[in-house]
């Protein structure tokens, strides 16, 4: 497991943000991302793209840098991705430094042809030169409104796409029935409940709203309200092993059902007396190490031993965000709330597992982890 993306969060500030965006082929995240390359609002931005033809940017080209590199008339850097995400990443970097093309302050990565974002995630948060320059800042998953219902029967991966959204886009809403929006909305809340969603029609989205959207942000940035929506799973199954999750309809109403065959479960653990942080974080580097990308994101609220605030953790397929401290508590008191989004088929060997280390941790690895929290960011009063 990785431990932490950044082990002195206050140097953020210096990094770059990235920005994901997947989608299935047709979903429309081709249109919404032509939007937003050619808004002002991402002007000093990086865009990673497989082909320039790919988001109809021909006509908007006002310099070729190179064979790969583009500026567009918004001030966007268009950069076709030739080479590994790495390469393109770090080759840009130094591009900039030099002059040769503008400084950009965010990058976005649009994943035309892989239906999974989770290689792209691991990447950028495995590699040591990207984790000293950038930082994943959220996943945006652009939902087919019409094919929607297939893929999630059909394809893990649609399923997947959805867990690890930070904001979930539903585009050509336009084109089906508001019962079909609103199922399709339940179906993904109850897959990540945590997850933004917005509808599209035709592309026509502010690119702004993926400024907030990051899994993690400067402790003094006021988001206490969505990290507080990370909890929001009361259910004890997102989606059975046995049986998939479904879209039940209210009595009386007649809504159409949704079906998302996969193996995508949760559980959601809560304490009422403060944690020992260090068996905690054991706890947790011990079924990351276990299960690996079985576990695709640990969110939760803490009340740790020593703190008087409460504590933000967050991960994603194995890595483990720097721990911040918010202002103040959360409705509904003083405890610690802690989810995990996983494989149904290892829930119960991650929950066993987790309980055990809770209860007898291995002296060895305490002191690793103290490190972890003597960095907690503070928060400002």
């Amino acid at each position: 497991m990785t431990q932490e993306v950044d082990n002195n969060p206050q140097d953020d500030e210096n990094k770059i943000p990235v920005n994901i965006i997947t989608g299935f082929l047709g979903s429309g995240k081709t249109t919404l991302l032509n939007h937003w390359v050619n808004s002002p609002e991402l002007k000093d931005t990086l865009v990673l793209i497989n082909e320039f033809g790919d988001v109809g940017l021909d006509h908007e080209l006002v310099e070729s840098v190179d064979s790969s590199v583009v500026l567009l008339q918004s001030g966007c850097i268009c950069c076709s991705l030739q080479g590994a995400l790495v390469d393109s990443l770090a080759t840009n970097l130094i591009k900039a430094q030099r002059g040769e093309i503008p400084q950009f302050k965010r990058v976005i990565i649009e994943t035309t042809g892989l239906a999974d974002p989770s290689g792209v995630i691991s990447t950028l948060c495995g590699d040591d030169f990207l984790l000293d320059h950038y930082y994943h800042d959220g996943t945006i998953t652009v939902l087919d409104g019409m094919y929607v219902r297939e893929q999630l029967k059909n394809q893990y991966e649609a399923v997947k796409q959805i867990a690890l959204a930070d904001l979930i886009i539903v585009s050509k809403t336009d084109l089906i029935d508001s019962d079909e929006v609103d199922a399709i909305y339940e179906i993904a809340q109850k897959i990540n409940p945590s997850a933004k969603i917005l509808p599209a029609i035709k592309g026509n989205l502010s690119p702004k709203v993926i400024f907030d959207i990051g899994p993690y942000k400067n402790a003094n940035q006021a988001y206490d309200h969505k990290v507080t929506s990370w909890l929001n799973i009361k259910a004890p199954n997102i989606a059975s092993s046995i049986r998939p999750a479904t879209v039940t309809s209210t009595v009386g109403v007649a809504k159409p059902k949704i079906i998302a065959h996969s193996n995508i479960d949760s559980f959601a653990l809560e304490y009422d007396e403060p944690l020992e942080p260090l068996s905690l974080l054991a706890a947790i580097s011990s079924v990351q190490e276990q299960y690996g990308d079985s576990i695709l994101r640990i969110k939760g609220i803490l009340d740790l031993k020593d703190q008087d605030k409460p504590i933000v953790i967050h991960g994603v397929l194995g890595n483990l965000y720097p721990l911040s401290e918010l202002r103040d508590w959360p409705v509904g008191g003083k405890k610690s709330q802690l989810v995990f989004i996983c494989r149904a088929t290892v829930l119960e060997q991650i929950k066993h597992m987790f309980n055990e280390i809770m209860l007898n941790p291995k002296d060895s690895t305490l002191s690793y982890y103290q490190q972890m929290i003597d960095g907690i960011e503070k928060a400002e009063d």
